[in-house]
């Protein structure tokens, strides 16, 4: 038996009755929103950052305004789908100097790696839990571990005229915890 699909109304195959009509243009249009593009958007931010950026150079502060220039080399990498990685390789100089300012790191490589939100009206990058179900690292711990690097710090982003991203996290007080400097490669 041959059935057309103009003529398909209903028929019967094995005991179950298949019914359907003859498709038809949609009426009206699937609502959707606009996506936005260009300055100022999450896809531009992540276009920008897109990319491997090489450290020029790092500052740390203590909570109590104690700072230190650190001596160290660094990779940043980031995606267009939300991934970044920052690993700074602090030299035994830059060792030196953080526990001069009273910053005591047992490694000395520190690294952050994870997915990342981007405000792009607050111009801020922050970690989120590794695992979807988990809500986003909590700042308050980061404040009480008074850690500069800490991954539970957002960063606080600015690219420059000359093409130099400048990263900074913040303590509670709003006071500079951590400057660094990246040129793309």
């Amino acid at each position: 038996m041959r059935i057309t699909y103009p003529a398909l109304l209903a028929a019967t195959v094995a005991g179950f009755t298949l019914s359907g009509c003859a498709a038809s243009p949609r009426q009206q249009p699937i609502p959707t929103t606009r996506i936005n593009t260009g300055e100022q958007t999450v896809q531009e931010a992540r276009r920008v950052l897109d990319g491997r950026w090489s450290l020029l150079s790092l500052e740390v502060a203590t909570s109590d305004d104690r700072r230190a220039t650190v001596n160290a080399s660094g990779l940043l990498t980031s995606d267009a789908f939300g991934n970044m990685s920052i690993e700074y390789k602090i030299s035994p100089e830059g060792l030196k100097a953080l526990e001069g300012i009273g910053i005591r790191e047992p490694d000395p490589v520190i690294s952050t790696t994870g997915r990342v939100v981007i405000d792009t009206q607050k111009r801020l990058i922050t970690y989120l839990a590794p695992d979807a179900n988990e809500r986003a690292f909590d700042p308050e711990l980061a404040a009480r571990r008074n850690n500069p690097f800490a991954l539970e710090r957002p960063r606080h982003y600015a690219l420059g005229d000359d093409g130099v991203l400048t990263l900074t996290t913040r303590y509670d007080d709003g006071k500079d915890a951590a400057t660094s400097r990246w040129r793309k490669n």
